[in-house]
């Protein structure tokens, strides 16, 4: 059995979507998963999740196999109970019993890092001491600019090649410009010695949100349009400002902000905001300050299976809460999984290492 521990420099490099695109695309392994270190809090059945290993084994569908397993699955998440339940010895034979258990005859084993690769050190559960104690092979997610880019492999060449671990690479993920990255930056990391596995192209359409996602982060009443949930939203308007006739405000009448799969962020009480978006190509609409509009508004929403999502922050802060939300992955989001599968098919060398 492949072993193979996921970690990154930084947060948000993209490990989970990764792991997620090498199980869709690669048809002929059974894998298995674990997150030993939880960072993403969710309640599912009354248990406490990770949300990458639900979504993970959602996705593996093996929920049945391994609903009753979460607690191996994921250890804990607050660090001072980890501290008080497992002493180094009791992480080495944790870990033991993940690869005997979860990964069992699976071709490959997954194990996620925490968010970052300190995350879990002083719990010996930092990606380095599970690659150690499980004798397993580290992979690093690298991204952002290119200077980050740099520092995080330069950091690996200087502390990780160094050290007594299987490393066996690096995956730089959401290059903006491929040709110039290739051309600029690939002969520097090789200089490196660096093994990369692969170079992944930033793509607009892995950041978009689905409403039903929206709906749920923002723990938001739905009023009308659930059947439309599926809905993704690529542009986000705000409809705060005042005028005699909506229809001729610059929000809907100029072309550079009546855009594809629109989403408005307005309160509740303007019912002129709301009723002109609903006559456009609005995807779906977001109310805020918990007032729902007149009852003639939510009809005609219905009638055109537009989603109305009331929550109770002002408009500000919803629109500041999304654009600091990260668009995690969801197990319905087949568009994203297809592009997940297709962009690791054509620009890694994943299968190959699998071999």
């Amino acid at each position: 059995m492949n072993k193979i521990i996921v970690s990154s420099i930084r947060g948000n490099a993209g490990k989970t979507s990764i792991i997620a695109g090498i199980t869709s695309s690669i048809k002929n392994k059974k894998f298995a998963y674990a997150k030993p270190l939880g960072d993403r809090l969710i309640y599912r059945r009354k248990k406490s999740w990770d949300y990458d290993a639900s979504l993970m084994v959602n996705l593996l569908g093996r929920e049945a196999e391994f609903e009753t397993r979460h607690e191996k699955i994921t250890l804990g998440f607050d660090h001072s109970k980890l501290r008080y339940m497992f002493d180094e010895e009791g992480i080495k034979k944790a870990l033991s019993v993940i690869v005997d258990d979860i990964g069992g005859s699976n071709d490959v084993l997954f194990i996620e890092s925490g968010r970052d690769l300190t995350s879990g050190t002083y719990l010996n559960l930092d990606a380095i001491s599970m690659a150690k104690y499980i004798d397993g092979k580290l992979v690093i997610v690298v991204s952002g600019d290119s200077d980050a880019i740099l520092d995080d492999i330069k950091f690996i060449k200087k502390y990780i090649l160094t050290s007594d671990i299987n490393f066996a690479g690096v995956i730089i993920n959401k290059v903006n410009d491929e040709d110039a990255f290739n051309n600029t930056y690939v002969p520097v990391i090789k200089e490196m010695g660096i093994e990369i596995l692969g170079i992944i192209p930033y793509k607009d359409q892995l950041t978009y949100f689905t409403i039903e996602f929206l709906a749920e982060k923002l723990l938001a009443r739905v009023l009308a349009g659930e059947e439309n949930f599926k809905n993704v939203v690529k542009n986000i308007i705000i409809g705060a400002m005042s005028t005699a006739d909506p229809s001729k405000n610059p929000l809907f009448s100029s072309p550079a902000l009546n855009r594809e799969n629109q989403l408005m962020i307005t309160a509740g009480d303007r019912g002129d905001m709301i009723l002109a978006a609903l006559e456009r190509d609005t995807i779906g609409i977001i109310l805020t300050n918990d007032i729902v509009p007149p009852q003639n508004i939510v009809s005609r929403a219905k009638e055109r299976g537009v989603p109305l999502l009331l929550v109770a922050m002002d408009t500000f802060k919803t629109a500041k809460t999304i654009d600091d939300m990260e668009a995690l992955l969801t197990k319905n989001d087949t568009e994203k999984m297809q592009t997940l599968s297709q962009m690791i098919e054509k620009y890694t060398k994943i299968k190959e290492f699998l071999k």
